[in-house]
């Protein structure tokens, strides 16, 4: 049996998780938005805005998400 490095694993989780793939994390606080690979940042954490683990949920999907919860 193959052993998979830590490596593949995360770029095998990144190909199946859409908000991982574009690359993209948004801070809560105040908008900002950056550039990511997603891999890497699932190895070795997640870029801090304001103070905070910046999300990778877009505006429009946490928007959305907000609505749902009202239902």
């Amino acid at each position: 049996m193959k052993r998979m490095t830590m490596r593949r694993f995360t770029d095998s989780i990144v190909d199946d998780v859409p908000q991982l793939k574009r690359g993209q994390v948004w801070c809560t606080v105040c908008g900002k938005s950056e550039k990511v690979n997603s891999g890497k940042a699932l190895r070795n954490g997640w870029p801090k805005c304001c103070g905070y683990t910046m999300t990778i949920d877009s505006p429009e999907e946490r928007q959305a998400m907000k609505g749902k919860e009202r239902e």
